[in-house]
């Protein structure tokens, strides 16, 4: 039989794809994904990835099984009615798996559904690297799953330092990759000055200027958006001078969002809709912000703007949250920080009332704004000056390397 000589062997392996599952849960790490995704195939042009993911990934050139929009929830409850679809989805990257043999795996956050799956991968492929990209939480809850973590993930690449130490002290494989958001909001340069933002929206640049953030989910808006109003308008007859823009976080709200102000004349005419090109675009510009808890308060610490902290999630969702719950905080600058640095107005205290009331502390006394903002500054070095994708896909493809 002709035996192929080293160069042969080499440009026959050229031309059979390798193989990587990368499992995404919603639309925030699609984003980051893709990134990722176009570094490796710079990297490693042969690679084809498929998996769990989202249009992003798509256009990175990811063969996507299932759109993870299908399955973006929130709070315990929403997640127990996914529960058969998630387990179909499962079942369909496990026979995958098999079919196509795939030189390793990339988690990324989704810790309910990608720690499950990489029990399952686990128990069947003893050897399939496995790689976590943005850890689960388990400083603030449920501290145990770093046990399954332990048995299952290859190596972490962890976006905050101090999730570095806490993998080392258990012996766990990780790397600090760098955070996301260091990479990919936009530069200053890049967005409207205040006055070209308060033109476009019909704004006076001379007075404040207050930017909600109520959410990217059906859900939230349905849930939160309605506080917000509320404040908007009981701060309006307090101080009609102050200012309203409302962030889009995506299309498919849009119409909710419209649907909502349009209720009532007051509304429209109180507060402007930006659009979903304009969210960092208000980040920069507003003075104050009202943002639900999430990656949003992580944004606008990068824009060292003081915020208000909110979120309020039904009662049984919330005792849940509590009995697992490990930090005293839950806002990321508060957790950065080490301190209460902005409010934090959470279930009960999440009401329009809170919500005027520390909005006027914050933008009657300028020196207080001044110096959140200051602080919130100081901790953009607590998030690290690297790529995350160059160095995330320089670990995978050594995996896939050999």
């Amino acid at each position: 039989m002709h035996s192929l000589n080293k160069e042969e062997s080499r440009a026959s392996d050229e031309t059979v794809p390798v193989s990587l599952l990368v499992s995404v849960g919603d639309l925030s790490a699609d984003k980051h994904a893709s990134k990722l995704i176009s570094k490796l195939k710079s990297l490693h042009s042969n690679i084809h990835v498929w998996g769990l993911g989202s249009s992003a990934m798509r256009k990175a050139g990811a063969e996507i099984l299932y759109d993870c929009q299908e399955f973006s929830s929130i709070g315990p409850m929403e997640v127990v009615k996914l529960f058969p679809f998630l387990a179909k989805v499962r079942s369909t990257l496990l026979k995958e798996i098999e079919n196509r043999r795939p030189k390793a795996v990339l988690l990324i956050d989704y810790g309910g559904f990608n720690l499950v799956l990489a029990q399952t991968i686990r128990s069947r492929y003893k050897n399939l690297p496995i790689y976590y990209f943005i850890s689960p939480q388990v400083w603030g809850s449920r501290p145990w799953r770093i046990n399954t973590i332990a048995k299952t993930i290859t190596k972490m690449l962890v976006i905050f330092p101090f999730e570095e130490n806490l993998y080392a002290a258990k012996n766990i494989p990780v790397s600090f990759v760098g955070h996301p958001l260091t990479k990919n909001m936009p530069g200053q340069s890049a967005l409207l000055d205040r006055n070209q933002f308060a033109k476009k929206y019909n704004l006076d640049q001379k007075k404040p200027i207050i930017g909600i953030f109520a959410g990217s989910r059906k859900s939230e808006i349905k849930n939160l958006f309605p506080i917000t109003l509320a404040a908007a308008k009981q701060l309006n007859k307090e101080r009609p001078d102050i200012q309203f823009a409302i962030s889009q976080a995506n299309q498919a709200l849009a119409q909710e969002i419209e649907k909502t102000i349009n209720t009532e004349p007051l509304l429209s005419n109180l507060v402007k809709l930006t659009s979903i090109d304009d969210s960092y675009n208000l980040m920069s510009a507003c003075d104050l912000a009202w943002a639900k808890s999430g990656t949003t308060t992580l944004e606008l610490t990068l824009f060292a703007k003081p915020m208000l902290i909110f979120y309020r999630a039904d009662w049984l969702s919330y005792l849940i949250f509590l009995a697992f719950k490990r930090t005293q905080r839950v806002g990321w600058p508060n957790l950065l920080a080490g301190k209460d640095l902005v409010p934090e107005l959470i279930q009960l205290d999440c009401s329009p009332e809170k919500l005027v009331q520390y909005s006027k502390d914050i933008l009657d006394v300028p020196g207080l704004g001044k110096e959140i903002s200051q602080q919130l500054q100081a901790l953009r070095n607590k998030l690290g000056e690297g790529d995350y994708a160059e160095a995330c896909a320089s670990e995978i493809a050594e995996a896939l390397s050999n």
